[in-house]
């Protein structure tokens, strides 16, 4: 859909598909559901920040209250939360390319 979108275009589609392709019919994640998806495709960014307080405060909002679905938007801020604490985001602000 995006083929000549930008980088960050093509980015947030790919986020936005992965999560359609994984929820439910009424376009929503289970916890569960959404653990095990970030474990298969956002592993580069949670693997080694098992010991982070924020990282175990995140996980744990996953295992409570199992019958509360995420929508998008909730699905997106578990996303950035995530992202914002990884060791792998600092690694990646070192690294400047040019185009």
């Amino acid at each position: 859909a995006l083929g000549k979108g930008s980088d960050l275009e093509k980015a947030f589609a790919t986020v936005a598909l992965v999560y359609n392709n994984s929820a439910d019919p009424e376009g929503k994640l289970s916890r569960a559901d959404t653990k095990s998806l970030l474990q298969t495709q956002f592993g580069a960014f949670i693997q080694g920040q098992e010991n982070k307080p924020k990282y175990q405060e995140i996980i744990s909002s996953l295992d409570e209250e199992s019958e509360n679905k995420l929508d998008f938007e909730d699905f997106m801020i578990v996303l950035i939360s995530l992202t914002l604490m990884s060791d792998l985001l600092q690694e990646i602000k070192k690294v400047k390319t040019t185009k």
